[in-house]
Parts: C-alpha cells; structure tokens; sequence
C-alpha cells in the first residue's frame, strides 16, 4: 500500500469525530496539552521495515515504547500536543505517511487521561 492508496480524508474524519465524541462525553477541553500516542501495524502482504520506521519516528522528536503484548505494534508518542482534531492531525498525518512508506499502517491514537 502506499500513500496515494490511503484514504487520508476519511481518516481525519474520523479524528476529528473522536475529539468532539470525547470532548463531548468525557469533558476534555480544546486547549487540554496531551501526550499524543500512535499506533501502527504491519500492512498485510508487505514486507515491514521497522528498523526504517522506527528511526524515521525518532528523527522528528517521537519517543518509542512497547505496545502491551502486541510485539508487531509499533507505538509512538509525542508531548506537548493540543487535544483538538487540527492537534493531533498535525501529527498524525505525517506520521501515517511515514508508516506507508515502509511497510505499516495507523492503527489508531490515544492518550492518558489529563490531569
């Protein structure tokens, strides 16, 4: 799969539906500063380069962690990211382009609850 293939609208769609789902039933403010996790699986059928993703991910300031009992996971955070849909797409959408390019996919974000 490569990024021509991904649907990128429907993904940001989606992003920004969770924010308003979750600002609306959980009371998570637009200003609220997250540290933003992202997950990301093998596409299937193509051969992951992890060793390249995960570098790519740390040259533009992620950190890497594991992904409880999910070993194919690749898992990224960043710190200092604003709880909005614009926020958390800046991230996200370059971060999905990086997977593509070498063999994962989004598999979803999350973060700790604010304090």
């Amino acid at each position: 799969m490569n990024e021509a293939d991904w649907n990128f609208e429907e993904q940001k769609e989606e992003t920004t539906f969770t924010c308003v789902e979750l600002r609306d039933t959980q009371g998570i403010k637009a200003d609220t500063i997250i540290t933003l996790d992202l997950f990301f699986l093998p596409i299937e059928g193509e051969e992951p380069k992890r060793e390249a993703f995960e570098k790519a991910l740390e040259s533009f300031g992620y950190s890497l962690s594991e992904a409880d009992g999910e070993p194919d996971t690749v898992a990224a955070s960043v710190d200092g990211v604003t709880f909005s849909p614009d926020g958390i797409w800046k991230h996200e959408e370059p971060t999905t382009k990086m997977a593509l390019a070498r063999g994962y996919q989004p598999d979803g974000w999350g973060f700790a609850e604010p304090e």
